[in-house]
């Protein structure tokens, strides 16, 4: 619609046929895009080595510019900047092993070990990655290094989430959030409607009243 000159017919173009909304995918982490497979990268390192905060003497990122452009912002100070910042990201994914949105705090942004682990990872750009792509390296205290590569970030199209990925990620939304809702019946009722087309066990959790 801005472009010069436009495109009118793109309006148009296959309407009816092709459904852009097909191409949305869930998010699996709630913060920047970019930042996905950095993400991907650093909880795999931790699981396959039990890396420790202590042990971790650097962490260095290779990504895409667009990696940089968006999220090198070493000196965050609230959870809104620390959602597009990629050494904060990386800090809390070795920390805790998982990255949701009680990361994503002015609390956590200023808590001591987060702020000390951030200050050692650093981004090295390199234009051959592809955006939903990244390579993490870990130094380690005694002499290591350690390297993951992800090609194709999860929640991508290429790696979707599963229907269980859905299921996990509700479950902890809901613990922060509304620790009185009951998922597993929500879940059970959501499922029932797929199958069924049974609208009647979710229309009585839509109607219970709230606790």
């Amino acid at each position: 619609m801005t472009a010069d000159p436009p495109d009118m017919s793109a309006v148009t173009r296959d309407l009816g046929t092709v459904w852009e909304i097909s191409h949305n995918t869930y998010k699996p982490y709630p913060c920047g895009v970019v930042l996905f497979p950095v993400i991907d990268a650093c909880l795999a390192l931790r699981a396959k080595h039990g890396l420790t905060p202590a042990q971790i003497a650097g962490v260095s990122v290779r990504g895409h510019p667009l990696l940089r452009d968006r999220a090198d912002r070493p000196d965050v100070t609230t959870g809104r900047e620390a959602k597009v910042c990629l050494q904060h990201t990386v800090a809390v994914a070795f920390i805790d092993g998982t990255v949701g949105v009680r990361h994503f705090t002015d609390e956590c942004v200023a808590e001591p070990a987060v702020r000390a682990l951030r200050g050692k990872v650093t981004m090295i750009v390199d234009p051959a990655i592809a955006v939903d792509a990244a390579v993490v390296t870990v130094r380690t205290a005694d002499g290591r290094s350690l390297t993951k590569q992800i090609d194709g970030m999860r929640g991508g199209l290429d790696r979707p989430l599963s229907d269980a990925d859905l299921e996990a990620k509700l479950r902890e939304l809901a613990r922060d959030a509304t620790p009185w809702c009951d998922v597993a019946r929500l879940i059970d009722a959501v499922w029932t409607l797929d199958r069924t087309a049974d609208v009647a066990p979710l229309m009585r959790l839509v109607a219970a009243p709230v606790r």
